[in-house]
């Protein structure tokens, strides 16, 4: 049942894959034809081997006079050639073939009766104009190819971004950013290498195989029938061997994605690793997951290693047996002449190669598909938070915003938030204060849509949010967090993040607004300073002013602020306040804080512990309650 299973997904696999080459089938076409007049050339580069040595190079098969070569070979194969155009017109199959063997014949018919000298350059130049042609066919065969291969890396990369950028909050909660990458990377690349083994290395090794193959019974069918018996145990081993190298590359691939997680962590944490002198401690935990890896890579490239070696030695077992063979019929004088044992030969040897390319190419695809599964894996994970199909007419917010008896949990068994109900009004300033982790950032996350509640409802003017068209829903709010993102770009870009037409005053002016002009003045680029890769060439307070700035710029009807304050000295908070003051004031806002400072203008303010709301009141009057609030309240302010 296993084995059924395993071989179903690898034809959806497959198939998959080939769903991405469709587009760029022209492409494909022209690679493969090109493929397929690369192998007859091939062949036919052997099979010149033949007319060399019988027909030229033999003089006792000459006849006592002989004629210019161009006469000769129209009056002994001119109607043989015309003949078989005419069978292959007519899709004659086997009058084609009739036709072929008279004009091989009347062919070498020519080279005997003609001049030698005439004959040997003919030969030469058929030969150079054979290897010129084949050389050329393999380029273009590159050429088309690598325009489908990149075409179908691009499509894939591109489909699964887009699919990322729709995943909801909860699988980034989950998932590895270095495992991600790992797919994005190197196995969309071994995905490109699955592809081109399947469509052209295969199919091209095996018409290689076939013309060489039917070259070795040309010359002698006797010694191919003895040639064939090798490739049966052969092809048996390579199988065997490819089902290991399945299973082996997907554990590869995990280690080789847990690699890239741990070195990613660090990169980004390097600041908390220094801090804490935690080189040893990273670096021993570095070199283990590199050992795993090791040995995991080591054993499959010894399994891969296996593959070439085993096919070459029954190819030279088999060979062995044909020289000796072969030699013995020439030696006795009878129809095996040596050109035709040469040719033989040639296209016997030749025929090793095809196979263990084949071989190669195995590992390699099942290397691919093993990747190709990762990838379609994360493009498959299903989207939590859906765009409804009928949107509600929700043009901007006009009234309120209600939480309705709503609980939420991230892993659907832990509640983090308990039947919670409150409104925020068109215009009022709601704080949420409490404990860290009783639910205030959740609470805070819902309304953007970034999870939905596991029941109840939230409802702004009147619609239930999971029915109002996500980007239009999320235009109307803006969000500045404790954990500040800001981009490896300009800061100019970075306060009109997604607006390329922003005049610059309007940009100008909301740096002013977040109080974050003074420090932009002082860069020698100002607004076209590039600030590193998550802000790195800021302070914590500067990279919190740029965020504050382009909530400003965006001038959004419901603003939430997530501590947004809390990563500022107390003198930029103060200033940093009163333009946040200035913001809100008007707007419908949704402001957690620490400090119970930046709430007494609160229309309400809400005290969340352990997902419940457990007061609510505006700040005199909770104050005046003496309840939680204000055990808070005098511990921040130190009252006795």
């Amino acid at each position: 049942m296993k084995k059924k299973r395993a071989m179903g997904n690898s034809r959806s696999t497959v198939r998959r894959i080939l769903s991405y080459v469709k587009p760029y089938w022209k492409w494909m076409t022209g690679a493969m034809l090109c493929m397929l007049f690369f192998a007859l050339f091939s062949g036919a580069s052997l099979g010149m081997i033949l007319p060399l040595f019988d027909d030229v190079l033999t003089p006792e098969e000459r006849p006592g006079e002989t004629g210019d070569l161009m006469p000769l070979l129209r009056e002994n194969a001119g109607d043989a050639f015309s003949r078989l155009g005419s069978e292959i017109a007519s899709l004659d199959a086997g009058g084609a073939a009739d036709a072929a063997g008279d004009l091989v014949e009347g062919i070498r018919k020519t080279l005997r009766e003609a001049d030698p000298g005439q004959v040997l350059l003919a030969v030469i130049i058929g030969l150079v104009t054979i290897v010129v042609l084949k050389n050329i066919l393999g380029f273009l065969q590159i050429f088309f190819l690598s325009r489908a291969e990149q075409g179908m890396v691009n499509d894939v990369r591109r489909k699964l971004y887009d699919h990322l950028l729709e995943l909801d909050m909860g699988f980034y909660t989950s998932a590895r950013s270095g495992d991600v990458m790992a797919r994005f990377t190197s196995d969309v690349g071994n995905m490109n290498w699955a592809m081109t083994e399947m469509l052209m290395s295969i199919p091209r090794q095996a018409v290689l195989l076939l013309v060489y193959l039917g070259l070795a019974l040309w010359a002698s069918w006797r010694l191919a029938l003895i040639t064939l018996l090798v490739f049966p145990p052969a092809m048996l081993f390579i199988l065997i061997l490819s089902r290991r190298l399945r299973r082996k590359t997907h554990t590869s691939q995990e280690r080789l994605a847990d690699f890239s997680a741990i070195l990613q962590e660090t990169i980004f944490g390097i600041r908390i690793v220094k801090a804490f002198s935690m080189e040893r401690f990273e670096s021993g935990r570095f070199a283990g997951m590199l050992e795993v890896h090791r040995r995991t890579e080591t054993s499959l490239q010894r399994e891969r290693a296996l593959a070439s070696p085993v096919t070459e030695t029954m190819g030279a077992i088999a060979s062995a047996f044909i020289m000796w063979y072969g030699g013995k019929a020439i030696l006795a004088g009878g129809d095996l002449t040596t050109g035709r044992f040469l040719v033989f030969l040639a296209a016997a040897l030749s025929m090793m190669n095809p196979v263990k390319t084949i071989s190669h190419a195995n590992s390699r695809i099942q290397s691919g598909l093993a990747s190709a599964e990762r990838v379609f894996r994360l493009m498959d994970r299903e989207v939590a938070i859906l765009q409804p199909v009928d949107p509600a007419p929700f043009d901007g917010f006009c009234e309120s915003i209600e939480f309705s008896s709503v609980s939420f949990s991230y892993d659907g068994n832990s509640p983090v938030l308990r039947d919670v109900s409150f409104t925020i009004r068109k215009g009022e300033i709601v704080a949420l204060v409490g404990p860290s982790g009783g639910g205030k950032s959740t609470i805070a996350d819902l309304i953007p849509r970034f999870y939905d509640p596991d029941s109840g409802k939230i409802l702004i003017d009147g619609y239930d949010l999971r029915t109002i068209d996500l980007e239009v829903l999320r235009r109307s709010m803006g969000v500045v967090t404790q954990e500040t993102v800001l981009f490896n770009d300009t800061i100019r870009n970075n306060i009109a993040y997604g607006e390329d037409g922003i005049p610059m005053e309007r940009v100008e002016l909301a740096a002013e607004v977040a109080n974050a002009m003074e420090f932009i003045r002082e860069f020698p680029g100002g607004f076209e300073t590039v600030i590193g890769e998550r802000g790195t060439r800021l302070s914590g307070g500067q990279k919190q002013r740029i965020a504050i700035a382009r909530a400003v710029l965006k001038d959004p009807d419901i603003l939430i602020f997530d501590e947004a304050t809390s990563a500022l000295d107390t003198h930029s908070e103060r200033m940093v306040q009163q333009a946040i003051d200035g913001l809100v004031e008007g707007r419908t806002s949704l402001v957690i804080a620490h400090r119970l400072s930046t709430v007494t203008k609160a229309s309400m303010v809400l005290y969340v512990e352990d997902g419940r709301i457990v007061e609510r009141g505006t700040h005199p009057e909770l104050l005046e309650k003496n309840g939680k609030y204000r055990k808070l309240y005098d511990l921040q302010f130190a009252v006795q």
